[in-house]
């Protein structure tokens, strides 16, 4: 999911749960790619994208994030809140259709984070989608979860559970205990620091390949394996098993880091 810079305007109200969620809205920028611009043609397709943000509490520790359209971004940062930024991206026959769309669709915000709007047409007609990016403290519990669309998480050391069904899964500089899969993507996955700090980490694809780095002295009890694919793992010493599963031992061992899949190839190599 591509980073994107806000554009802010005046603020209005939306629907969030028990309570109305103050959101800062404004178009989206052209300089956040062609899929993202806010007068955007395919065919005789126009797509309008329109920025939202606001600030959310972190309420007992977790946050739920639940998407059908559009992908999910999850950043850990030094503070004790939620930055919540919503890019909603209709598409219709014409911009005063698309507008409308992207008018009635609510971001609510009590209790789970997800967005309802108006019944879909057709790819080729109207639709409408949601791409999530919040910034939340790095100590906390997330579900995620999404049906078409990414998820990337990133500098997050807690309890993880990240799904998709067709998108690909990013997950970066974590720790804790994480559980992640996707139905129709790839898996990439990059660790940090001498070993795995906290449970494991366990992730899973489909049909999708899986590539993971490591610092070149990074000790884990490493499980991999797939169907219809190979396996490599670049570290001094690893002990390969049978020639779609692997389980060994990097550097010294530790906590398990599991990756599967069924369709697709599993690297794991050295920075």
């Amino acid at each position: 999911m591509r980073r994107f810079v806000l554009g802010l305007a005046a603020a209005v109200l939306f629907a969030g749960g028990l309570h109305a969620q103050s959101f800062t809205t404004g178009p989206c920028h052209d300089d956040e790619g062609n899929t993202h611009n806010n007068n955007w043609f395919s065919g005789h397709q126009v797509r309008v994208c329109e920025l939202r943000s606001t600030t959310l509490p972190l309420v007992n520790g977790q946050v739920r994030v639940e998407g059908k359209n559009g992908g999910i971004e999850v950043i850990g940062e030094d503070r004790k809140d939620i930055a919540l930024e919503a890019r909603v991206i209709a598409q219709s026959s014409s911009r005063d259709q698309a507008e409308a769309i992207v008018r009635q669709v609510k971001i609510k915000t009590g209790g789970t984070i997800e967005a309802d709007g108006p019944g879909m047409s057709g790819w080729f007609s109207s639709n409408w989608q949601v791409n999530y990016r919040l910034r939340v403290p790095r100590h906390l519990a997330a579900q995620l979860e999404t049906q078409n669309g990414g998820i990337e998480v990133e500098n997050i050391d807690g309890k993880i559970d990240a799904n998709t069904t067709n998108g690909g899964v990013g997950l970066h500089h974590l720790a804790g205990e994480v559980h992640a899969s996707t139905v129709n993507g790839g898996l990439q996955v990059t660790l940090d620091g001498s070993q795995w700090r906290g449970t494991g980490l366990y992730a899973k694809s489909t049909n999708g390949g899986v590539s993971v780095t490591a610092p070149e002295h990074y000790s884990a009890h490493l499980v991999a394996g797939t169907v219809n694919g190979g396996i490599s793992v670049d570290f001094p010493g690893a002990v390969a098993g049978k020639s779609h599963h692997i389980d060994t031992n990097l550097g010294v061992g530790g906590p398990t880091v599991s990756f599967e899949t069924v369709n697709g190839g599993v690297s794991v190599d050295r920075e």
